[in-house]
């Protein structure tokens, strides 16, 4: 009885191996409601105020991408106005391959000229770079024609840990007038 007494409360203690598995969904919808709504400060899309880094204001997005882990929108407080960015966390992964195949994949979504918003399309602003483990954090931008919108999708890593995050603001209404990250 001790054994297998012994044996459960040891199995009990090694963590379990778990593969994870990150599904995204399509971005487009979300990604053009959020581009739409940008022009208002996003103010439509703002959910319940919840706490934020001094000198914000944040809010949950009723606006979310499927199988996100989180989306709000931030206000940044500037001497004259507040600038307002949406942002998702997609994913998180241990693992720098698994991030690098969902981190393209995205990209190739915003990238092909499917995310439209007021018949503006998105134009990667550099050549692609690729998430490797020589780097802490990577961006690529895309920038509406003949518009000031911005998308950021940036690939990090944060304590052990390697996160997506999807942005857009209005470049225009940056501060400093270059990207709010």
């Amino acid at each position: 009885m001790k054994k297998y007494l012994l044996l459960f409360v040891f199995a009990l203690s090694i963590p379990p191996v778990v593969a994870q598995k990150t599904t995204i969904g399509p971005l487009k919808e979300v990604v053009q409601d959020v581009l739409r709504s940008s022009a208002e400060d996003f103010i439509d899309i703002r959910g319940e105020q919840i706490g934020g880094d001094p000198g914000t204001i944040q809010f949950l997005s009723t606006k979310e991408v499927p199988g996100s882990l989180e989306n709000k929108v931030i206000g940044y407080s500037g001497l004259k106005k507040t600038d307002w960015v949406w942002e998702s966390k997609l994913a998180t992964f241990e693992k720098i391959e698994d991030l690098q195949s969902l981190y393209k994949k995205i990209y190739n979504e915003i990238g092909r000229g499917s995310v439209k918003s007021n018949s503006k399309t998105y134009e990667s602003v550099n050549s692609y770079d690729h998430p490797n483990e020589r780097q802490r954090i990577w961006k690529n931008q895309f920038k509406a024609v003949e518009s000031n919108m911005m998308i950021d999708l940036v690939a990090e890593e944060i304590n052990y840990e390697w996160v997506i995050w999807l942005r857009i603001y209005n470049l225009e209404n940056s501060s400093g007038g270059g990207s709010l990250f």
